[in-house]
């Protein structure tokens, strides 16, 4: 009678965390010490608290059919995106969400083995987990089919999603290029092209992006129906913001920062063009068009600014940017009338290790030397006074710039 009442018990409770569905570990630490222990993938919910979307799939989650299956295959976690201490695990593994709700699904390892945008049907969830376990469906091994051929449209722009969650620039904007090579032209202005252009871009140099950005009415109506309206703007300046500050940027040419300027006058930027553009565009001057019409394009940007510590940045441009001293005087103008306008020590000691440098720069090491002194004692001033981790951090780099300026 025991053994029955005991067997009775155990298929009791095996039902009810079933019918629960799907069983959440505490702490994505812990998820992935018991998928090591029990050799298992780990399930990533990516969720933000204040998201509707997020919040309707809490139905589907707690499916009995759903719970079984993933409770039987994986070790689960909701990761509650407005939590800084839970995303300090996406941060550190270095992984971007382009939005959210977002499945992620990783080995015991903590490599990711599949990614999916939810599609909110207990048998989609299902399909989700199902692509996550098997090695041909599975995004994580998509660039592997990519390198052996396959151009298959659902692959590439799911492999160009997930180079962009895991932040693979290079292979993201190949794998890209061909995606747009393949893809049906006569099929660029529907919702599934503005969704690949929303995930899958990282380079703005993609026919997605330069469709979209001159089409930005078609995809406010996509968004707008989803209740999402500006989406459409913040995605492709997202993309026109990447480029602007990519490491390649400094090479840019006028012709490809122009593009630039006009695109962030099709998002509604316009008024943020210089602010945003004019390093890139005064580098692209000095190659096309020589260092006299790149001086007279930043002369026009200090007529603008009252700012002592934009003019000195200004000071700093030329200094790492411009080939020789040969307009140093003009640029001296700038900090004669900044530094007397400088407050903090920090700021002051700044100011005078940009004139050191332009010293240097025009050949008078004796007048060098005089400002790296007086850079060197407000630079004791600005230490004493640092009293924050961030400020400190501040001072000793400045300190080691002026203490590397060789004379």
């Amino acid at each position: 009678m025991k053994k029955i009442l005991l067997s009775t018990t155990f298929i009791l409770i095996s039902c009810l965390a079933f019918s629960q569905g799907i069983t959440w570990e505490p702490t994505i630490q812990g998820a992935f010490a018991k998928a090591k222990a029990q050799n298992k993938p780990v399930f990533v919910e990516c969720f933000h608290p204040n998201c509707p979307i997020c919040m309707s799939l809490e139905p589907t989650l707690k499916n009995a059919e759903v719970g079984k299956f993933y409770n039987q295959n994986f070790i689960n976690y909701k990761l509650n995106l407005s939590d800084a201490k839970q995303v300090k695990f996406l941060n550190d593994k270095k992984i971007y969400l382009p939005g959210f709700p977002l499945f992620l699904y990783f080995d015991k390892n903590q490599n990711i083995l599949h990614h999916t945008d939810p599609v909110n049907t207990p048998k989609d969830f299902v399909n989700h987990a199902k692509a996550a376990l098997d090695p041909n469906t599975q995004s994580g091994t998509a660039w592997k089919r990519y390198q052996a051929g396959s151009r298959d449209i659902g692959m590439l722009s799911g492999l160009a999603y997930l180079l962009r969650i895991t932040q693979d620039t290079t292979r993201n904007i190949k794998v890209a290029n061909d995606l747009y090579g393949v893809y049906p032209k006569d099929k660029l202005s529907s919702q599934e092209s503005w969704e690949i252009a929303k995930k899958c871009l990282m380079d703005v140099d993609n026919g997605f992006a330069e469709f979209w950005l001159r089409n930005l009415a078609t995809a406010r109506k996509y968004e707008e129906a989803k209740g999402h309206a500006g989406t459409e703007t913040n995605a492709m300046g997202m993309l026109v913001q990447m480029a602007i500050y990519s490491p390649k940027a400094s090479k840019y040419s006028l012709a490809k920062v122009n593009k630039l300027k006009q695109y962030m006058n099709l998002i509604g930027a316009g008024q943020y063009v210089t602010s945003n553009t004019w390093q890139i565009e005064a580098q692209a001057l000095i190659r096309e068009q020589g260092p006299d019409k790149a001086l007279a394009f930043i002369q026009n940007q200090v007529s603008q600014t009252s700012q002592p510590q934009m003019l000195v940045y200004y000071v700093t441009f030329y200094n790492v940017n411009f080939p020789d001293g040969k307009l140093a005087t003009q640029v001296r103008n700038w900090l004669n009338t900044a530094i007397p306008q400088l407050k903090t020590p920090l700021d002051i000691a700044n100011g005078r290790y940009e004139s050191a440098r332009l010293y240097k720069k025009a050949g008078d090491a004796a007048k060098a030397k005089q400002e790296l002194a007086l850079a060197k004692t407000s630079l004791a001033s600005a230490k004493a006074k640092a009293t924050d981790a961030n400020s400190k951090k501040v001072v000793e780099n400045l300190g080691n710039s002026i203490n590397q300026l060789a004379i």
